[in-house]
């Protein structure tokens, strides 16, 4: 089963207005969602070559593969594993934004599909996040680190403050455990103080446009996918840009269709190396690399009203949106479902039988050619 982990909230000494006092606590965490918010730390891709896509279909569940090991979640505690300081450092920054993010989320009661990354300034320092509540503009900082003293995190935060018109402009250090330090977990929240009466219009279709394209830069085919993002960048509307019918699979959990693309471990591009590298015959390169990297299989899809809804411009249905959130997580299985309507599912040696109907061992070793005909510049 998945432990939940419980962050406690501790309010720097910058953070003591009523916007944040006894709102928030503490906040859970579970892997599956911590895993589901570190993807949401990549930008939008502009645009998609078919050899990026090769590389994005292995994305998410190469971050859990390399990943998982480095990260550890228990009762009170977020470790860092990582003994290589490059490594130390992304997860800690993996461990701030999905803390950050998940009490932001808490604090202004908002769904995270509503949030957007902040577009790089042409000078000055900006903020991380930010999110229309209420009519005011808040922005937000997610910062992690193993380090014992963060003054100068704290800092860089508060000094982020000018020449915006954010009504709160706040930040999280997430002070997790690394090899060197031992302590419990906790999510530091530091205050840049409000300026009060500025109200602001939201435009959470606009976000919500961008925050799924991160998540259609994995599971939809390039062609449709740059459609998709070219319209979105000239704020057009979609124009069913999403083709709904050049999705790979149709996943249905709880009575609703969830279209999306599978994945395997054996697809890694570093497992793919292991398998050119082998000079058997193909049935047996293909046995040798199961036994070695085990059957482990995932669907990541997008619940289809959300996607009829984007294409039909359907901003009322968008706004009011919320699925309800699923934790089914066992030995071999876990189905995580979020109240943004993206659904995960992980499965381990066939545990999942629907799974397995639609990605079968036969299109595994059909990926599995297709990449061994890219390496050798064959197109397809």
């Amino acid at each position: 089963m998945s432990i939940k982990t419980i962050v406690p909230v501790k309010l720097h000494k910058s953070a003591k207005r009523k916007e944040f006092e006894g709102k928030v606590t503490a906040i859970e965490l579970d892997k599956p969602e911590f895993f589901k918010f570190a993807v949401y730390v990549r930008e939008v891709k502009k645009h998609i070559k078919e050899s990026d896509f090769d590389y994005l279909q292995s994305f998410v569940p190469s971050m859990e593969f390399y990943y998982d090991d480095l990260i550890e979640l228990t009762a009170d505690k977020i470790i860092n594993l990582s003994t290589d300081d490059r490594n130390q450092q992304f997860v800690s920054e993996l461990a701030g934004v999905a803390v950050g993010l998940k009490y932001s989320t808490m604090l202004l009661n908002i769904e995270l599909n509503k949030f957007a990354k902040t577009g790089v300034p042409v000078e000055g320092k900006y903020m991380d996040y930010n999110v229309v509540s209420a009519g005011k503009l808040y922005e937000l900082e997610a910062k992690g680190t193993t380090q014992p003293y963060f003054t100068k995190m704290v800092n860089d935060i508060i000094a982020k403050k000018k020449k915006s018109e954010a009504f709160l402009k706040f930040g999280t250090i997430a002070a997790i455990e690394g090899h060197r330090h031992s302590r419990t977990v906790e999510c530091v929240v530091v205050d840049d103080p409000p300026v009060e009466g500025q109200l602001v219009d939201a435009d959470y279709f606009r976000n919500q446009l961008n925050y799924y394209a991160v998540f259609l830069g994995f599971i939809l085919d390039s062609k449709y996918y740059n459609r998709y993002v070219s319209r979105m960048v000239r704020k057009a509307s979609p124009r069913r840009s999403i083709a709904e019918g050049k999705f790979f699979a149709r996943y249905e959990f709880n009575g609703r269709i969830y279209l999306g693309e599978c994945f395997d471990y054996r697809l890694i591009r570093r497992n793919v190396e292991l398998f050119l590298e082998n000079r058997q015959l193909d049935k047996e390169r293909f046995e040798m690399l199961t036994q070695s990297v085990g059957r482990t299989k995932f669907f990541i899809g997008l619940d289809e009203a959300v996607i009829s809804a984007i294409n039909t411009n359907n901003r009322e249905f968008m706004e009011n949106y919320r699925s309800e959130r699923i934790l089914n997580d066992g030995d071999g299985l876990y189905k995580f479902l979020d109240t943004d309507g993206i659904l995960i599912v992980k499965s381990k040696d066939g545990w999942d039988k629907q799974l397995e109907q639609i990605f079968t061992e036969e299109e595994v070793k059909k990926r599995l050619g297709l990449y061994e005909q890219y390496v050798r510049g064959v197109a397809h």
